[in-house]
């Protein structure tokens, strides 16, 4: 009897093992059949069109030619990916923040030359684009944002992430900011806030006598 006790206790720990990597496994697996679910829905491109069923509708990419995006779009509540690239923006909305079921934020190659606090609130948010903009900070809360892998920033004048992103230290998988001038010092103070985060740089400089 003791025999088998001892041989019990010995395979506890194993089991305790196996158990936790199927669970985890079956995590990653609902995480990307999750993913898998909404790109399989239609993408509208007319916001017209969307708007006869705004309940829904879990993609949207819209051309718009004005600053800021049309108000109608809010009413979209499921809203999981949103696409607004190479248009005219020049400020994003802070009703942004009402999309609370966004997982992925396309912006890029507009006039930006900030995002809003409200975007924090976007906690599903996964995917945030924005490079080819004039963008000179991200939001101070972006820390609030735990579902945050990736950010696509390359190509703005973005020299200092707020403090709050170490929150998303073990989180945030990649960080691009090609096409930055980035110091020396200033590439170092962002690796002490996301130690594990890959972030891309195109190489760094004395860019003194080259930035304002």
């Amino acid at each position: 009897m003791a025999r088998t006790i001892f041989q019990f206790r010995r395979l506890v720990p194993s089991m305790l093992l196996l158990i936790f990597l199927m669970l985890a496994r079956s995590g990653v697996v609902a995480q990307s059949s999750s993913k898998t679910e909404w790109q399989q829905q239609r993408l509208f491109t007319s916001l017209d069109e969307a708007l006869k069923t705004p309940t829904e509708v879990y993609r949207l990419k819209l051309k718009i030619k004005a600053d800021s995006l049309p108000e109608e779009v809010f009413q979209l509540t499921n809203l999981q990916q949103l696409i607004v690239s190479r248009s005219r923006l020049c400020m994003l909305n802070y009703r942004i923040g009402e999309l609370t079921h966004l997982q992925y934020l396309d912006v890029s190659a507009n006039q930006l030359v900030r995002l809003p606090d409200e975007l924090c609130n976007l906690v599903e948010l996964k995917e945030l684009i924005i490079n080819r903009n004039h963008i000179e900070a991200l939001p101070e809360n972006i820390g609030n944002l735990l579902s945050l892998t990736y950010i696509d920033a390359w190509d703005n004048p973005l020299y200092e992430l707020p403090p709050s992103i170490a929150d998303l230290r073990y989180t945030l998988l990649e960080l691009d900011l090609r096409q930055v001038e980035l110091r020396d010092e200033e590439l170092e103070a962002m690796e002490r806030l996301l130690p594990a985060t890959r972030i891309q740089y195109t190489s760094t400089c004395d860019c003194h006598s080259n930035r304002k």
